[in-house]
């Protein structure tokens, strides 16, 4: 079950054992979505990456218990069905070989992670 706090705070929602602050998922998406004209350095990728897995890992039951309530069958529940099912194996692929590679995965994840979270039901209804 979720429950969350009250709206004039941080939107933090208890998953069994575990809390989601959804401040710091966001942080987390847009430090791994940043255009810069710099590559950062590989430990800091390896780093915001294990932060992003646990967030996916977090994430993953929520945002699937969120898309199993659509009309299976449709456009919209295939889609982000398939977009599910694809997740650990993105997750296990890991950062590759130099720098550009692992800047390409956590962006990745962060589309991933930015997914989940507008998926997990925990942000509200969405506008526009």
């Amino acid at each position: 079950m979720v429950a969350t706090g009250s709206q004039d705070q941080d939107r933090t929602a208890v998953t069994g054992p575990q809390e989601v602050d959804v401040e710091q998922v966001k942080g987390a998406i847009v430090r791994a979505l940043v255009e810069s004209s710099t590559v950062p350095r590989y430990e800091d990728l390896c780093e915001l990456r294990e932060v992003l897995i646990g967030h996916i890992k977090t994430l993953t039951p929520l945002a699937t218990k969120q898309i199993d309530r659509l009309n299976h069958g449709t456009v919209e529940w295939y889609g982000k069905a398939s977009k599910l099912r694809s997740i650990s194996y993105e997750v296990a692929a890991g950062l590759g070989h130099g720098l550009l590679s692992a800047k390409a995965h956590v962006q990745g994840l962060g589309y991933t992670c930015r997914f989940l979270l507008e998926n997990s039901g925990l942000q509200g209804e969405r506008k526009g």
